[in-house]
C-alpha cells in the first residue's frame, strides 16, 4: 500500500477520542456533501423542466416541420409525402395551415393564430388528455368544429353553452386584398362553433385556435397549398438525421428543422439557467470547499512533531506533501460520494413519491431527472475545487515543519 495513503487515511479514520481537528474533518465533509448534493438536486430540477418542456411542446409542435423559403406557402403537388414518409424513423406526414386571424365573439376580438390540421391530429397530439371544457373533437354533428386556448376563451370571454346559436367568428385577410383601403372587401368571414377548450402551455392556451384543414384552407382561400409539413418519428428515431437527409431531398428551397430548432429560445433560456446557476453553485462550492484549507491547516499544526519525526527517518519533503494532499484529498472525495449519493436519493424520492408538489401547476409534482454528463460535470467541478484548497495549506505549512 502506498505509504502516504495509507497515513493520511489513518489521520481521517483515527478512532482517539474526537478532537477539534476531527471534528472540522466531518464539517468539511459535510459541508461538501450537502453543497454537492443541492448541485444534483437543482440540475436534475433543470433537466426535469427541460424534459416538461419538450413533452407540451409535442402536443403542438412536430417533430420535424418543412416550411418554404421562397413563399409563404407550399403547393399541394410540390413535396411528396409518400418518398418522406419512406425515410427510415419517419412515422407520419401531414399537411398544416398556421395563419394570424381576426377572431370575434359578442363584441370581443382580438388576434389568433389558426392552425388548420388534418384529422389525425387529434390522436398524434394527445389531445383527449389536454382538453379542459368540452370535447376532443373538431366536428360537432358532422360541422366543422375548434378547438380553442383556454387563455383565448379568457379573452374572448367565450361561453361553452351558447356555442350552438352563438358561435366564434374568425376573419382572414384575402391574399393579395388591401385592408386598410377596404376593409370589408378585405375580409373573408367564417363562423365556426367550438367544441372544446385545451389547456398545454401559456403560449399554445394564449394564442391558438384549432380548425380542421378544409375550414383553413376555406377561411384562408388557399387553393391546393398549404403552410407547413409536420413530420412525426418514431419513438427511438434520431431527429437530427432525419432532418439532414430531409433536407437533402428537398433541396435549398425548404427549410428543414427540429422541434428544438423551432422553440431555440425556450429551450435555450432553460440551459442558459441552468448552467448560470451552475456556475454559482460551483463557486458556493469552491468557498466551501475553504474549510478544508482550516482542517488541514490545524491537522498539520497538531502533527508537526510526527513531520519532523519523518522528516528525521529521511521522508522528504515531497512525501510529507502528499500525505496532507491525500488528506485533504479524501476529505473531499468521501464528502463528494455522500453528496451525489444524497442527491440521487432526493431525486429518487421527489420521481417515486412526490416530496415536492406543484399546486396549480401543469403537473402534479416538479419533474426532476439526472443526466449522466452533469453528474460528471458536478463531480469534476467539487474535485478540482477540493484539491486547490488542499494545495493552499500543504505547500505553506509543511514546508515550515519538515524542517521542525
Amino acid at each position: 500500500m502506498n505509504v502516504s495513503y495509507f497515513i493520511a487515511r489513518r489521520y481521517l479514520l483515527s478512532k482517539n477520542t474526537l478532537s477539534i481537528i476531527s471534528i472540522m474533518s466531518m464539517i468539511c465533509m459535510l459541508v461538501v456533501a450537502l453543497v454537492t448534493m443541492a448541485m444534483v438536486v437543482i440540475l436534475s430540477a433543470f433537466n426535469g423542466i427541460d424534459t416538461l418542456i419538450d413533452e407540451r411542446y409535442s402536443y403542438f409542435d412536430a417533430d420535424i416541420s418543412i416550411l418554404p423559403l421562397t413563399d409563404k406557402v407550399i403547393k399541394a403537388d410540390s413535396i411528396n409525402c409518400a418518398s418522406i414518409e419512406s425515410i427510415v424513423g419517419v412515422k407520419s406526414c401531414s399537411r398544416v395551415i398556421e395563419e394570424r386571424v381576426f377572431a370575434q365573439y359578442d363584441g370581443k376580438q382580438r388576434i389568433v393564430k389558426l392552425k388548420g390540421v388534418e384529422p389525425g391530429f387529434l390522436i398524434e397530439a394527445g389531445m383527449d388528455s389536454m382538453v379542459i371544457d368540452g370535447v376532443a373533437s373538431l366536428e360537432i354533428e358532422n360541422t366543422a368544429a375548434a378547438l380553442i386556448g383556454v387563455g383565448v376563451k379568457y379573452d374572448l370571454n367565450l361561453r361553452m353553452f351558447e356555442q350552438i346559436f352563438n358561435p366564434l367568428q374568425l376573419s382572414a385577410v384575402i391574399r393579395g386584398m388591401n385592408l386598410r383601403q377596404n376593409m370589408e372587401s378585405a375580409l373573408n368571414r367564417r363562423s365556426i362553433p367550438v367544441a372544446g377548450i385545451f389547456s398545454i402551455n401559456i403560449d399554445f392556451d394564449s394564442d391558438y385556435v384549432i380548425v380542421p384543414f378544409n375550414y383553413a384552407s376555406d377561411l384562408l382561400r388557399y387553393n391546393n397549398e398549404y403552410s407547413t409539413l409536420e413530420l412525426r418519428l418514431l419513438p427511438n428515431a434520431n431527429a437530427d438525421k432525419v432532418q439532414d437527409e430531409l433536407q437533402a431531398l428537398l433541396g435549398a428551397n425548404y427549410r428543414v428543422e427540429t422541434r428544438q430548432q423551432k422553440n431555440g429560445l425556450v429551450y435555450k433560456t432553460n440551459r442558459t439557467e441552468k448552467w448560470a446557476t451552475f456556475l454559482i453553485m460551483g463557486f458556493i462550492m469552491l468557498i466551501a470547499t475553504f474549510n478544508i484549507i482550516a482542517a488541514l491547516t490545524l491537522l498539520i499544526n497538531e502533527k508537526r512533531n510526527d513531520i519532523g519525526i519523518l522528516s528525521g527517518m529521511g521522508a522528504s519533503t515531497g512525501l510529507i506533501k502528499q500525505i496532507f494532499f491525500i488528506e485533504g484529498a479524501l476529505i473531499n472525495l468521501v464528502g463528494a460520494s455522500f453528496g451525489i449519493g444524497l442527491g440521487f436519493l432526493f431525486v429518487y424520492l421527489q420521481r417515486n413519491y412526490g416530496l415536492i408538489r406543484l399546486e396549480g401547476g401543469l403537473v402534479e409534482y416538479y419533474p426532476v431527472e439526472i443526466n449522466s454528463p452533469d453528474l460528471l460535470a458536478i463531480f469534476a467541478l467539487v474535485l478540482v475545487c477540493g484539491l486547490i484548497s488542499s494545495l493552499v495549506p500543504v505547500q505553506v505549512f509543511t514546508r515550515r515543519y519538515s524542517n521542525v
